[in-house]
C-alpha cells in the first residue's frame, strides 16, 4: 500500500522497486528520503550505498528542483546493473563504482574511494558500507561534514542498530554543529542530522 503511493508520487510504473525490507533500503527510509527532498530542493545529494533509494532520491529531485544525485556503491557489476536499471525508468544519476580503501579520521573499517564530490551537499544519504565490514564503517561518513551548510542534512540507514547508535554519539561529541535525532518510519530507525550553525 505504502511502496504503491510512494510509486505513484513518483510517477513511476507499479513494478519500478524492487521488494523491499531485509538488507535493502524499507518504505520508511524511501518515503523519508522523498519528504526531504521535498523540503529541502537540494542542488546536491550525495548517496553512500546505491539501490531502490537511487531511483528514489534520482526521481524526486527531477519533481523537485532537479538538483543532482552523486552516487557511490562499492560494487562495480552492481553499478553497471543498476544504471541500465535507472536509464530504464529515466532517471539520470551521476552513479559510479567506489571500491573499499582504509577509513579516514581513525575510523575502523574501510570507506569509499570516492574521487571528487561536490565542494556543497545539500543532503547526505548513507547506506552504506555494509555493516559486515566493520559495525562502525558508516562513521567515516563524517569526513563529508564540512561541506554541508546550515540547513543541510544528513539521514543515515538503519539508524536504530548499536552500531550506529555508537555512531551517532561519536558524531554528536564532535560534530556540536549538528543536530542529530533518531527516527523510525520503517523498520530499523533513520537518523536525521541537520545543520543547525
Amino acid at each position: 500500500m505504502r511502496k504503491a503511493a510512494l510509486l505513484r508520487e513518483l510517477d513511476l510504473c507499479d513494478d519500478a522497486l524492487p521488494n523491499l525490507g531485509s538488507w535493502k533500503a524499507d518504505i520508511g527510509y524511501l518515503e523519508l528520503i522523498v519528504a526531504t527532498i521535498r523540503e529541502l530542493r537540494p542542488m546536491h545529494v550525495v548517496e553512500l550505498g546505491a539501490g531502490a533509494s537511487t531511483l528514489v532520491a534520482g526521481r524526486a529531485l527531477a519533481l523537485n528542483g532537479g538538483g543532482t544525485l552523486h552516487s557511490c556503491d562499492q560494487h562495480g557489476e552492481f553499478v553497471d546493473a543498476t544504471s541500465r536499471w535507472l536509464e530504464e525508468h529515466g532517471v539520470a544519476v551521476d552513479l559510479r563504482a567506489a571500491p573499499l580503501v582504509p577509513a579516514p579520521d581513525g575510523w575502523p573499517g574501510q570507506w569509499y574511494d570516492h574521487g571528487a564530490l561536490p565542494d556543497r551537499i545539500d543532503l547526505l544519504l548513507i547506506d552504506g558500507p555494509p555493516w559486515t565490514v566493520h559495525p562502525l564503517v558508516r562513521g567515516a561518513a563524517a569526513s563529508l561534514f564540512d561541506r554541508i551548510p546550515v540547513g543541510g542534512m544528513v539521514l543515515l540507514d538503519d539508524g536504530a542498530r548499536p552500531g550506529e547508535r555508537m555512531v551517532a554519539h561519536k558524531w554528536r561529541k564532535a560534530w556540536p554543529g549538528f543536530r542529530f535525532d533518531l527516527v523510525k518510519p520503517g523498520t530499523k530507525g533513520t537518523l536525521i542530522g541537520r545543520r543547525i550553525r
